[in-house]
This record gives structure tokens, sequence and C-alpha cells, in this order.
């Protein structure tokens, strides 16, 4: 071999293992430092009016930490009324292993009204919703992905019972 040939073959030997190499640095810095995925959060939701009488029960599947919406138009029936609403959900770790779930509610295209609730994974949690018109309660239930307090909200929306 010339020293022309043996000169770009050991630039080429360099190259390929400082490729090599920093594809391993990078991996082995920037992979240990990305969190692993958080399961899915279920949330199911029930606003109810002054009265008791449901308005709205919708489930919604979102992510710790990222901003969820959710526009429900529901057509009125025999013995209920239409209903358009506007709800805004964000949920944040919070200590002790719950959750501190922001809400904004609009109805009927009306001012919106807010607030926080802090929610424990599987369990149920109520809250007055403050704002124009008649009182409303909001009750949240939030679960994880894969868990027992998952599959129980989910088998009481399938046999239509109150999820506890």
């Amino acid at each position: 071999m010339g020293p022309s040939l043996r000169r770009k073959a050991l630039c080429l030997l360099f190259g390929l293992g400082g490729l090599v190499f920093g594809i391993a640095g990078a991996e082995s810095t920037f992979g240990r430092l990305r969190d692993a995925p958080e399961a899915a959060l279920l949330f199911s939701l029930e606003l109810r009016d002054e009265a008791g009488a449901l308005l709205a029960n919708p489930m919604l599947v979102g992510e710790e930490g990222r901003k969820l919406h959710l526009d429900l138009a529901q057509p009125g029936g025999p013995d209920t009324e239409p209903l358009r609403m506007s709800l805004d959900l964000s949920p944040h770790k919070s200590g002790g292993g719950n959750l501190c779930v922001e809400y904004r509610l609009a109805l009927e295209g009306g001012r919106s009204r807010g607030g926080w609730m802090s929610v424990p994974m599987g369990e149920r949690r109520s809250v007055r919703v403050p704002g124009p018109g008649e009182p409303l309660r909001l009750d949240l239930v939030v679960a994880r992905a894969g868990t027992p307090a998952f599959d129980r909200i989910l088998l009481a929306r399938r046999l239509g019972k109150p999820v506890t």
C-alpha cells in the first residue's frame, strides 16, 4: 500500500470510530436523561347541576403535563335540554402521589369558570364549580392505564354504573 492509500484508510478508520463513539456517547448521555414515558391517564367526569341532575359524563384520555381540551355538544332529549360545553384540563404532578388538575369550564358559550383540585389516583373527588349562572358540581376520577382503578372505571362505564 502506498502512503496516500494508507493515509486515506487511516482517516476512514478514525472517521468511522468517531461516528460509532459519537452515537454511543449521545445515547448514553441523552438516553439516560430522558424520562420514561408515563402511562396514559383516564379522566372520568360527571357534571351535575344544583339539583344533582347529570348534565354530562365524558371520559377523556390524556397525559400528565399536557393540556386536554373537550368540546361537547349533546342534543336534547324528551327529558333533557341540549348541552354545549367546553372543558380544559391541565393535569400536573403533585405531592404524595396526587395529581393537581386545573380545570376551565364553559357552558352554552358563556363565560368560563375554573379552578383546580387535588385528585388521588383512582379516587373520586368532587368540587363546586364557581361562576355565573346556577352552581355546578364537577366529579372527577383519574387512573393510570393498566392499573386496577383504570379497569374498575372502564367496567363501571361498560355496565352503566356510577364510577366510584
